[in-house]
């Protein structure tokens, strides 16, 4: 079952997406997807800049073993998968509001949107290749979200970006306050 298919991100009139929103405007990133984010698309991400972020527009999904098309990493032993290793120095993060999971219902799948309590905005881990290519870092999921699925996105604060893009910080799952929305079908 794959963990963290989609994710929304879409820019609110408020305090935590100013700064951000300042950097896309500044860079004049335009060509990325908004709400609902699909692996293949174009996404906006952090990156490490010099002495703060920087933002760039990159795809959702690298080439794995046999050609495989991969949008997730786990966090445990990432360091020896030959996918991924040569890339946690190459670190990401992807801004969102939420992301989605399906549960199994009685008449099939409800939709789950997921986001933080009380924070608008936060940042899911990834990493990176040269051609552009992002992965979301996952890891074993705790509390309510084991109810929902095994695996997490692993997520981050504002005041987290820079120590996570100087690898600074550990892949940590933080499932503290989530919020679970069921989606109409």
């Amino acid at each position: 079952m794959i963990m963290c298919g989609r994710y929304y991100f879409a820019f609110e009139d408020s305090v935590p997406f100013q700064r951000l929103q300042y950097k896309v405007e500044q860079k004049a990133l335009f060509e990325y997807a908004r709400e609902e984010v699909f692996p293949s698309q174009k996404a906006l991400v952090l990156t490490r800049g010099e002495n703060d972020y920087d933002v760039d527009v990159m795809k959702w999904g690298m080439e794995g073993y046999q050609g495989k098309r991969l949008i997730n990493a786990r966090k445990e032993g990432i360091e020896q998968k030959k996918t991924f290793a040569p890339y946690l120095k190459k670190r990401c993060l992807i801004p969102c509001n939420g992301f989605y999971e399906w549960v199994k219902t009685g008449n099939g799948k409800q939709k789950i949107y997921i986001r933080k309590q009380d924070m608008p905005l936060f940042y899911l881990a990834g990493i990176y290749n040269e051609k552009k290519e992002f992965v979301i870092v996952t890891g074993e999921a705790s509390d309510a979200m084991a109810q929902i699925h095994n695996r997490t996105p692993i997520i981050l604060r504002e005041e987290q970006i820079i120590s996570y893009l100087q690898e600074e910080l550990a892949f940590q799952v933080d499932n503290e306050d989530l919020l679970f929305i069921k989606e109409k079908k």
